[in-house]
Formats: structure tokens, C-alpha cells, sequence
């Protein structure tokens, strides 16, 4: 089997109606088997050694009593094979759907579902987001707001203007997912209700499940979460997260990445990870650079 597998516009299609309609879509396959377990293996060997070294660190957005599963942060620096799956052109035509024909890539991580773990709490990745206001209505103040104090409510689809997604994820399955170990649960339609989830469990939660290689990518304001792992194995996801030009990324991509891998960059790589202004914001000297400098290579005080 080939490493990818070419995708139909007639599947792409469909693929970005259900992002539209339903808040995410599922495309099965599009790694090959024997790749998919390359990228499992070298998360989890990167995984272990980050544990036993004590350099993992926790995710928010987990159960606080979950001891068991993992993430691992800035996979740019951890293997340059990762940069071929934001570049993917699937990837990259889903983003366009969604996002519009610029966007950055704000993470690029994994995480790790282990046996014995805790159900991560139903949330939306576009938390942050102030709901719409009117003229001379008074505002949520977006500096104020938190996963605590967030716009919360039912599903169901808003009969008021909403916000527009500013947020595509797209998780990588290199391992199986299933329902016994803890395949991503979606609640369909809920990206239209311009409402955050409470994080309980709920009723009309849907797991989607798939084979090794296959890709799960859902709009921002969908609500989801992990589940729970009840094998006797580890789930193993690559998450692709992309977002604006204009919004800060969940990785602090261009201050993040290591010197070395910054010099081995591709420049589709570096534009994705804004090392490009954006009609002149991330500039660092010339406004309309084709890749910014750094800081130490820039003009300083002169006399």
C-alpha cells in the first residue's frame, strides 16, 4: 500500500459539506498502514522518554485526576516526518474550506490515550470567542473570559447570529480508533449553537471510530472531547491545529521551535508557521518580508 492514498473531489466534497452541516467530517485511510505505525512508534518512544525524563507536561483541558494520558507538545521539533501532515494536500484543502486561503498551523501535537484513563470533559476549542453583541449592548470582555466562565448552553442551533470558526482540527489516526479505546466523541451540530459545553457527558455524544491512517477534522466550535479506554493498548492521535493569520497560536510556534529546525524549514512550512507577515502583522523589520527575521538579525540601536 502506498504511504498516501489519493483522495476524490467527490469524497472531499462531502467531506467539507459535513464540516459545514454537521461540525466535522471523518476520511478513512489516507496514510497507509505501515506509515501510520511509524508515526506511532516515534510518539511513543518520544512519549516514554519525555515521561521517565519528567518533561511532560499537563493539558488543561483534561480531567485534573487523568495520571494516564499524554500529550506531546511541538512535535515540529521532534521529527521533521511530522511536517508533511499539516502540509498534506487534504489537510491543506480542508483548511481552505474552513479557514480561507491563509491560516497558520497554531499546534502541532499528540495525544495519547492510555487504559485506565479518565473520559476527557466535553469542550470547544474556540472557548475563547466573546459572543456577537449589538450596538450599545454591553460586551463580554475577551480578556476576561476562561473555560470557567464561558457562553453555556444547549446544542441546538442559535436562531440569533453567531460567531464565525476561526479553528480547524484535525486529528491523524495513527492507531485504530475505537469505542473501547476511547475514539474522539463529537456532539453533531453543535458548532451552529454559538453555546460552550459544561463538560459533562451527554446523550447525543457520537464516537467516531476508524481504521489506522484515517483523519478526523472538526470546526472549532464543535464540541468534543476524548474518550474513555477500556482495551488493553494505547490510542495514539496526531492533531494538526490550524487557525487565522491573525490569532495566537496554541504553540508558540515562532519563538517554540529550535534554531536547528528553523534552518531546515521548507518555506511552506515556515509561511504555515507565520514566519511570514500577514499584511504587515508578524513583521520583525520589512513589513512585506518573505520570511521575517530574527530578532538578532534585525536592525537595533544606532546612534
Amino acid at each position: 500500500m502506498s504511504e498516501y492514498r489519493d483522495v476524490a473531489p467527490t469524497e472531499l466534497d462531502e467531506a467539507c459539506r459535513s464540516l459545514s452541516e454537521d461540525g466535522f467530517c471523518h476520511i478513512p485511510g489516507i496514510i497507509g498502514t505501515d506509515l501510520a505505525a511509524q508515526f506511532a512508534d516515534r510518539v511513543t518512544q518520544q512519549a516514554e522518554a519525555e515521561r521517565r525524563l519528567a518533561l511532560d507536561f499537563e493539558y488543561p483541558a483534561d480531567d485534573a485526576e487523568d495520571e494516564v494520558n499524554q500529550w506531546v507538545y511541538q512535535l515540529v521539533n521532534k521529527g521533521d516526518s511530522f511536517w508533511q501532515l499539516p502540509l498534506h494536500p487534504v489537510a491543506q484543502h480542508l483548511a481552505t474550506h474552513v479557514l480561507g486561503k491563509d491560516f497558520l498551523l497554531s499546534a502541532l501535537d499528540s495525544h495519547i490515550t492510555r487504559p485506565n484513563n479518565k473520559p476527557m470533559p466535553l469542550h470547544a476549542d474556540q472557548w475563547w470567542m466573546p459572543p456577537p453583541m449589538t450596538p450599545g449592548q454591553d460586551y463580554v470582555r475577551q480578556g476576561n473570559l476562561d473555560r470557567t466562565n464561558g457562553n453555556f448552553g444547549e446544542p441546538t442551533m442559535s436562531t440569533e447570529p453567531i460567531t464565525p470558526t476561526f479553528i480547524l482540527n484535525i486529528m491523524w489516526m495513527m492507531t485504530d480508533f475505537t469505542v473501547e479505546n476511547g475514539a474522539t466523541r463529537v456532539v453533531p451540530g453543535s458548532h451552529l449553537s454559538g453555546r460552550v459545553p459544561t463538560g459533562e457527558p451527554r446523550n447525543d455524544e457520537l464516537q467516531v471510530e476508524g481504521p489506522a491512517g484515517s483523519i478526523l477534522a472538526w470546526d472549532g466550535r464543535t464540541w468534543h472531547g476524548s474518550g474513555l479506554n477500556t482495551s488493553d493498548g494505547p490510542r495514539v492521535g496526531v492533531t494538526t491545529y490550524f487557525s487565522g493569520p491573525m490569532f495566537r497560536g496554541l504553540g508558540n510556534q515562532t519563538f517554540g521551535i529550535h534554531t536547528d529546525v528553523r534552518e531546515r524549514l521548507p518555506e511552506e512550512m515556515a509561511v504555515l508557521l507565520g514566519f511570514r507577515p500577514w499584511n504587515t502583522y508578524g513583521m520583525t523589520d520589512d513589513p512585506s518580508a518573505n520570511l521575517a527575521k530574527a530578532g538578532d538579525d534585525t536592525v537595533g540601536k544606532l546612534s
